[in-house]
């Protein structure tokens, strides 16, 4: 877990390789005993039916890859496509290091691996959507698995964007 804050608007990067299991990075989360957290994950994991997805644990799948999602106040999602989840997947580089860019901007949030946009969202559900918490990384519990991380930075934004505006410091 992260102890240099509860970033809001971020760009986060790192390198990752996973064989066996399933992992993922968690942010804008709240902690919660033993070491946990609940809120949205980057979700990770080498069957590769969740990498490129955006889970957050009290609702599930929010976005699968090649999903653009937005949820209404109410709870409401709207899917559209973002591309072919199977063709995204081969993106990813099995048993290798692979490149993750998780994006929090305001409202949106865009997950990519490999310079390729897995998923985006758009959560404005009340009470749900998250704007701030921490950063974690997650070994998943289940079968044997082995899940490595490195590289990791981040850029925290000082305000929510504008229209046409971008920036930020480190």
């Amino acid at each position: 877990m992260w102890r240099g804050g509860k970033p809001g608007d971020f760009e986060l990067r790192l390198k990752f390789r996973i064989d066996g299991g399933n992992s993922g990075i968690q942010f804008r989360s709240r902690e919660i005993p033993d070491w946990d957290t609940r809120g949205y994950q980057a979700d990770i994991d080498a069957a590769g039916q969740w990498t490129g997805a955006l889970f957050e644990h009290a609702r599930g799948g929010i976005a699968m890859r090649g999903q653009k999602v937005v949820v209404d106040e109410d709870g409401t999602k709207h899917v559209a496509p973002l591309g072919d989840a199977d063709e995204l997947l081969t993106h990813v580089k099995k048993n290798d290091w692979n490149d993750y860019r998780v994006t929090a901007r305001g409202n949106r949030i865009t997950l990519a691996i490999n310079g390729v946009v897995m998923s985006q969202a758009t959560d404005n559900q009340k009470g749900q959507a998250a704007r701030s918490g921490v950063i974690a990384l997650q070994m998943h519990p289940g079968p044997p698995m082995k899940i490595q991380f490195k590289d990791l930075r981040i850029k925290i934004f000082d305000k929510p964007p504008t229209a046409g505006q971008k920036g930020g410091t480190q």
